[in-house]
């Protein structure tokens, strides 16, 4: 999918995936600035910052000595992102509408791109170019989803549309890229391929126990929401029906939403493409 097409879909979600921060997108931020320890006074770069799950906390970290780009294509996101930033008083957060695979600023202390890197067009070639605007010596991160998260809800999910479809569904997001990078060794070894030295992986468990509520906002807030586009509203209502009957059917009452955090070092031959 286009990066226009991707930035329509959060855009679609933005109430919805405001719900979810608290369960899903914000804990995971944390994590991730947690494990690329950012500092007072650093600059960095938050790309596909969504609503500012891991920009807020990175300005935080930082302090108002410091200073932090959070981009992404999504409006109705970063209009979130701005009033998250204003209620806790941080200045030096800026939420910027723009293209990750176009950004030329920098240099940054960090560069961090949290549950985004496989819904960018060319995975590789966007991550080195991220990791080019990097000072040597400074961080590269990425947070991807651990292998097996989110499998069994997908796998519901796009049984219940391929039902009403009669077709499989489109996902923003490419699997080729998420599996890719799934376990601590293939997502170390692509950040060394991108150049990147020093590199540490850390896993971190979330386990959400979904009821229905919490299922449904599962969908409409997040990236799945992109398999209902076309739909009209009471196919969209038999698809949630039949996405929670199998839920029930199959057991699943909680949902794996492990991620993984790789963290590089910039070497001195590490350049944009």
């Amino acid at each position: 999918m286009e990066p226009s097409g991707i930035g329509a879909v959060f855009d679609r979600a933005g109430a919805d995936f405001a719900r979810l921060a608290p369960h899903l997108w914000d804990p995971i931020g944390q994590a991730t600035v947690d494990a690329v320890g950012v500092r007072p006074g650093e600059r960095v770069l938050d790309a596909c910052c969504g609503a500012g799950g891991s920009a807020v906390p990175a300005a935080i970290a930082t302090g108002a000595q410091g200073r932090v780009d959070a981009i992404d294509l999504a409006e109705s996101l970063l209009a979130q992102g701005r009033e998250r930033a204003s209620a806790h008083g941080l200045a030096h957060l800026r939420f910027i509408h723009a293209d990750a695979t176009r950004w030329d600023a920098g240099p940054y202390d960090v560069a961090m791109c949290v549950l985004g890197v496989f819904m960018l067009p060319d995975m590789d070639a966007a991550c080195a170019r991220l990791a080019g605007a990097v000072r040597p010596g400074g961080r590269f991160a990425v947070t991807t989803w651990a292998g097996g998260a989110l499998e069994d809800f997908g796998g519901a999910l796009a049984d219940a549309v391929r039902e009403e479809r009669g077709a499989q569904p489109a996902s923003p997001a490419s699997r080729g890229s998420v599996t890719r990078i799934d376990s601590e060794s293939k997502l170390g070894a692509w950040l060394a391929g991108l150049g990147l030295g020093d590199v540490a992986v850390t896993r971190v468990p979330l386990e959400l126990v979904v009821d229905e509520e919490l299922a449904w906002l599962l969908v409409v807030g997040s990236g799945f929401r992109g398999m209902l586009d076309g739909l009209d509203e009471r196919a969209v209502s038999r698809v949630q029906r039949t996405l929670l009957d199998a839920l029930d059917e199959r057991g699943i009452s909680t949902l794996d939403a492990t991620t993984l955090v790789g963290v590089g070092h910039r070497q001195d031959a590490t350049a944009a493409s």
